[in-house]
């Protein structure tokens, strides 16, 4: 049981570090797309 419980937080805390990962590349990508369209003509 001590083993189940183990590795329901370390699903626990992957999912949490791909959650923060996918939200940096929101970001990135959303300042990467303001500069296109609001940088020099």
């Amino acid at each position: 049981m001590r083993l189940a419980v183990f590795f329901m937080r370390v699903l626990e805390a992957m999912f949490f570090v791909g959650l923060v990962g996918s939200a940096v590349v929101v970001v990135i990508s959303f300042v990467e797309d303001s500069k296109e369209l609001f940088g020099k003509d």
